[in-house]
């Protein structure tokens, strides 16, 4: 049943309401459809047993204040079999006490210092990619801006070549639906290709860090240590994936998706060129605004209320994080987007133990990518029918043509 009216009584009455991610396109404009589950029916109980929460409230309770996590009352992933789950160890798919152990390890890595001595790398990056743009005034803001930066600072931090970007672009993408194996069920092929290809790169380039240590990241993280624990090569190789999955591919669409939303709004983007200090609030707003991962997991351990209605332990909880960033009962006017709002938090980087660990990272670089873009040009023009969407699980942008004039 695709109820789209709301349903009587207090009752989760099953149905996708008008978003059934199966027939819907939630990747361009979803927020009408979002907005409308959230006002009928916040607390939603699919047709195939899932739940979905939309209301802000709700989320931040799931998310920092649930006894749930990434794995079910069993211990397994949903979708995996035991053997599946137990060779499963990257830190965002595990729970305490192996989630805290990799993250305090991986954590070490992810210093202010560490990250601060990236920035001058990242803005020379930015810098000669749009001279090299500027005499045409036209670019693809995803392979010219969206997908440099973040591969930058993900190639300095894994002491990757530059040159391989593009290739381990295509290679996280497909990755991606390893996440979702119950959703895409056609695309696992690919997915475990992928995953395979990606695990013999970064096999080569740990063994280079054992034999040669580096500064970079994956060189600290070679030789993280905290009380005699180290990482295994196992765990090792899972965490630099899975490091470049969460942050390649995420930080990509928060600067795609955030330079789609100063074309649509240029009132915005002068008030970022005249106080470039707006920067940080900027990308903040982008992040709520047009996140680049709408929705989040966690399974619940007991049964747990959410708006009155009971879930159940063992269910399949997806917090919708794109409604949650709209709800009017926290953000005033939540469809405006304005880079100087000060309100509360929005919910891109989720929350909890299971908190983005490379969410400064992000900003840092969206930071860049924004004030940069802002400084040297101006009306920003895309003809939306024309972006393509990455062969991603998440929203992120595959091209974006856009024409633009140099500031004088």
């Amino acid at each position: 049943m695709d109820n789209t009216e709301s349903p009587s009584g207090g009752d989760a009455i099953p149905g996708w309401y008008g978003v059934d991610p199966t027939t819907t396109n939630l990747k361009m404009n979803p927020h009408a459809h979002y907005k409308h589950l959230r006002e009928i029916q916040p607390v939603n109980l699919t047709p195939v047993d899932d739940w979905r929460l939309s209301n802000y409230a709700d989320i931040q309770k799931l998310l920092k204040h649930s006894h749930s996590g990434m794995r079910d009352i069993d211990g397994l992933i949903p979708g995996e079999t035991r053997e599946q789950t137990n060779a499963t160890k990257f830190m965002l798919r595990m729970d305490p006490p192996d989630h805290d152990r990799l993250r305090n390890l991986v954590s070490k890595a992810f210093t202010p210092r560490a990250l601060s001595t990236m920035r001058p790398m990242i803005e020379r990056l930015v810098v000669a990619e749009l001279d090299r743009v500027a005499p045409l005034g036209a670019m693809d803001l995803v392979a010219d801006l969206a997908l440099a930066v973040p591969a930058a600072s993900m190639c300095a931090m894994l002491g990757i070549p530059f040159e391989d970007r593009h290739k381990l672009t295509d290679l996280v993408s497909l990755v991606t639906y390893r996440l979702a194996k119950q959703a895409y069920p056609e695309l696992q092929e690919q997915s475990e290709a992928a995953i395979m290809e990606l695990a013999q790169y970064m096999l080569v380039l740990i063994e280079e860090r054992r034999e040669n240590p580096t500064e970079d990241i994956l060189g600290q993280l070679v030789t993280a240590e905290e009380s005699g624990d180290r990482l295994s090569n196992d765990e090792l190789l899972q965490q630099s994936i899975g490091l470049l999955v969460a942050g390649l591919e995420t930080t990509t669409g928060l600067i795609a998706n955030g330079m789609v939303c100063f074309s649509r709004y240029p009132e915005e983007f002068e008030k970022l060129a005249d106080d470039p200090t707006l920067a940080l609030s900027a990308v903040e707003e982008c992040l709520r605004f047009e996140p680049s991962i709408p929705i989040t997991l966690r399974i619940l351990w007991e049964d747990t209320e959410f708006s009155g209605i009971t879930i159940p332990a063992n269910a399949n909880v997806y917090a919708l994080l794109i409604g949650a960033n709209r709800d009017p009962l926290y953000f005033t006017e939540p469809d405006r987007f304005d880079i100087s709002r000060n309100e509360a938090k929005h919910c891109s980087f989720g929350g909890g133990i299971h908190f983005c660990l490379g969410s400064h990272l992000a900003r840092m670089n969206a930071e860049i990518a924004f004030q940069q873009m802002a400084q040297r040009f101006t009306a920003i023009e895309i003809d939306e029918s024309s972006i393509q969407w990455a062969p991603s699980l998440f929203r992120i942008p595959g091209s974006i043509p856009a024409r633009f004039q140099r500031r004088n």
